[in-house]
């Protein structure tokens, strides 16, 4: 199975019920990319448009106003990939 983010090394515990995640069934986005807050928007939208649990939606809808004061407190660029980043992501070189 192709590796899902190839950008990342990942590894996510879940704390209540112990499942483990990687590059191979998760992806990373970084709280400082500008572009995230609408990702979780649209994350959102689409929660709702599909049935997910009205929970599931206030979850991601917090963690996007926690992102959103991160990157006004703390730090927020555009996000890239770049140098040997490049091959890596686009062709999976040394994935």
């Amino acid at each position: 199975m192709e590796k899902i983010d190839r950008k990342f090394r990942i590894l996510a515990v879940n704390p209540v019920n112990g499942k483990v995640y990687d590059e191979s069934n998760s992806l990373l986005l970084c709280a400082k990319d500008k572009a995230v807050p609408a990702a979780l928007a649209a994350y959102e939208l689409e929660c709702i448009r599909i049935g997910a649990n009205p929970e599931h939606i206030l979850s991601v809808n917090l963690l996007r106003m926690r992102v959103q004061g991160y990157q006004e407190e703390i730090e927020s660029r555009v996000p890239d990939t770049v140098g040997d980043e490049i091959p890596r992501c686009i062709q999976g070189e040394g994935v």
